[in-house]
């Protein structure tokens, strides 16, 4: 985790100027009985000092994607890292590794200008490769559980999903500054084809502490917003964290 790092302002000295009676005023005029006065020193570059941004927070944050395979998590992840969605369905053999960053304004994340570097694991979501994905809970700050909201079978393996990571993520037990998000993908199809209700998803999600959101890989729709949330939460976690003594160092 990097941290910033603030200089100071700068000093320095000005030439004294006294006044008093007898004083030399404007024009070359005696002024007398004149207040003595202090000449007030302004760096010269305090403008410039003042204009200058504040070098933004820098913590970085290992994200996996869990679900059932043919949901999209890879083509969300596509779809988050190079704003393209694949025109061909292949499936994720063990995983796979991605890499971005987000930066966060002022305004967002408890205030604080912070830059989240995301470190993203596409796990296989098939039953053969079900064995490797624990490989990947290790040191994990948060989890995006996917399902397809066409597909009630994959919405039902949320709740192992969630299981998983509660058995075998480092930092998922009480006071833990864990993250986790559950994506109903594929939301794009058209509403006759929807089998999860949105009000039913939000339930769950609100039952285990999730975000909630509906994306669409194929559209974009959601994805950025979904990890600007997760990223927020992230911070605002590890600062809960460090107050209460609780703070992981993860990834």
């Amino acid at each position: 985790m990097s941290k910033s790092e603030g200089g100071g302002g700068c000093c320095g000295g000005g030439k004294k100027t006294k006044g008093g009676a007898g004083a030399q005023g404007a024009g070359g005029l005696s002024v007398k009985n004149a207040e003595p006065f202090r000449q007030v020193y302004k760096p010269q570059n305090s403008t410039l000092l003042s204009q200058q941004p504040m070098q933004q927070k820098m913590i970085e944050a290992k994200v996996v994607l869990l679900g059932d395979s043919g949901v999209g998590k890879s083509s969300i992840a596509q779809r988050f890292i190079k704003n393209i969605f694949p025109d061909q369905y292949d499936v994720t053999i063990g995983g796979a590794y991605f890499q971005q960053t987000i930066s966060l304004s002022p305004n967002e994340a408890g205030g604080l200008g912070t830059q989240v570097k995301l470190h993203i694991w596409d796990t296989g979501g098939s039953e053969k490769f079900r064995s490797m994905i624990k490989l990947y809970y290790k040191d994990a700050a948060a989890a995006i559980i996917c399902y397809d909201v066409s597909d009630e079978k994959t919405f039902q393996s949320v709740y192992y999903w969630i299981n998983q990571m509660n058995e075998n993520a480092s930092n998922t037990g009480e006071g833990a500054n864990f993250v986790m998000a559950l994506a109903g993908n594929k939301c794009d199809l058209d509403p006759a084809q929807v089998k999860i209700p949105l009000e039913t998803a939000i339930e769950v999600a609100k039952k285990h502490n999730m975000i909630h959101a509906e994306t669409s890989a194929k559209s974009g729709k959601g994805v950025q917003e979904l990890f600007k949330k997760i990223a927020e939460k992230i911070v605002i976690s590890r600062m809960m964290g460090e107050q209460n003594g609780n703070s992981h160092d993860l990834y």
